[in-house]
This record gives C-alpha cells, structure tokens and sequence, in this order.
C-alpha cells in the first residue's frame, strides 16, 4: 500500500469512525432532521414549491460538507502541528504531496457519508416532485469539488499559519462570505456587484447549477459553465495547498 493510500485510511478512519465522526455525523443528522422537520411541520414553508425544497437541501448539504471540509484540513496540518506530531511526519521517507493527497482522504470520506446520510432526506422531502435524481446528480458533481476545494483550503492555512484558532477564523470568514448566497437567493444577486460575486464564486456556481437543472428542468450536462468553475477553484486551492505543504517545515 502507497504511502498516501496509508495516510487516507488513516484520516478517514479517525474522521468517519472515531470520536470526532460521531459527533459531525450525530450534528449532521440533526440539522438535516431538523430541517427536514421545519419543512414539514411549518405551514408556510410546506407550501413551497417541491423543486424548491430540494434545492434548499441540496445547498445546505453543500454547505454542511464544505464547513467539515475546512475544519478537516486545518486540522490535518494545523492540529498536527499543535499536538506536536507535524515535525515527525514531515522527517518520515514520504513525499510532500503524498502527504497531502493522504490527509485529503479525510474530507473524501466524511463527504462520501454525508451524501449517503443525506439521500434519505432528499427522498422524504422531495421524493413527491420533479428533478429529485438529477438534482442529487447536480450535488455530486458541482458539490463534490467545491467541497474539497474547501478542504485544500483548510490544508493551505493550516500550513501556513502557526495558530490553528487563527487558521480557522480566516477560513470560516470565508466560507461564510462564498456561502451568502444560500441566505440571498437567486433573486437578490442580480445587481451588477452580485453578478461579479456570482462569476467567481464557487458557491454560487454550484447553487446556480442546483436552479437551473433542479427548478428550471435544464439537464445536468448543460452545466458546463458552473462546473468549470468549480473544478477551477478545486484546482486553485488544490495548488495552494501543495505550495503551502512545500514551504511547511513544523
């Protein structure tokens, strides 16, 4: 087995299967029970459009995973550094980026079980509408590199700041700023500045890509443009992350 491969099932291991597993997994369920539930139970928010409802599902899963993503990375670096065991896997015979293709199995895994968590829910909200199956495919092809861009990022910061809390802090500023336009909606981002944001934004690609092929019935394959962007900041940071674990030395 590659060295890589050995880190992998190390990180997913201890992700998906250890103490901080059982708690993203226990936290996970129940923001989407409890969204599944408000959509359910709210008179007002029932009354929305089908289609509607699983693209508002689609985003948070998105943003759900991201947010694991980057907490994930920073800790493959940052925490090692922190708990003093960066210096000793960094001496060891394995190369730099087989290092940081093994502490990517982490955020790979847990995005792989969440999408399986999720696909129940998917089905009890939206399982009575249209565009449930091509909107699940939207979310694995337009979330997936998002996600892990995200988890590149979290590897990039965590390596190139000496405080993990410092890492964190800039990484959720920024999540939290590429994932306003979950709360926005397509509406309110049609200003010239909007558009700009859009342009750029990963987040926004993805969600773009959830409404046309979710609400608007286009097929998944027409969403060339969206994913391009995706797959642009995925390999954006995916260089950052492999500059940054070149220059980390404890």
């Amino acid at each position: 087995m590659s060295p890589a491969l050995r880190i992998a099932r190390k990180e997913a291991g201890e992700l998906v299967l250890g103490l901080r597993g059982q708690l993203w997994l226990a936290v996970t369920t129940a923001v989407l029970s409890g969204f599944s539930l408000l959509l359910v139970g709210s008179k007002e928010l029932s009354l929305l459009d089908n289609a509607q409802v699983v693209y508002d599902m689609a985003g948070l899963v998105t943003a759900l995973g991201a947010l694991l993503a980057v907490i994930a990375g920073i800790d493959a670096i940052g925490g090692e550094r922190e708990r003093g065991s960066l210096l000793p896997l960094l001496l060891a015979p394995v190369p730099r980026g087989s290092i940081l293709a093994g502490k990517l199995g982490g955020p790979v895994a847990a995005w792989g079980v969440m999408l399986a968590l999720a696909a129940p829910y998917f089905w009890a909200v939206g399982s009575t509408g249209q565009n449930l199956v091509s909107g699940m495919v939207a979310l694995l092809a337009l979330g997936t590199p998002v996600v892990l861009g995200f988890g590149f990022l979290g590897v990039a910061l965590g390596a190139w700041m000496q405080s993990g809390r410092t890492a964190l802090s800039v990484a959720l500023t920024g999540l939290v700023l590429s994932a306003s336009p979950l709360l926005l909606g397509p509406s309110l981002r049609q200003s010239a500045i909007g558009r700009m944001f859009d342009a750029v934004n990963p987040f926004s690609a993805a969600l773009n890509g959830f409404d046309a092929v979710i609400i608007d019935s286009q097929g998944a394959t027409t969403q060339a443009g969206h994913a391009a962007v995706a797959v642009a900041w995925l390999a954006l940071t995916a260089w950052a992350a492999a500059a940054a674990m070149r220059r980390v030395s404890r």
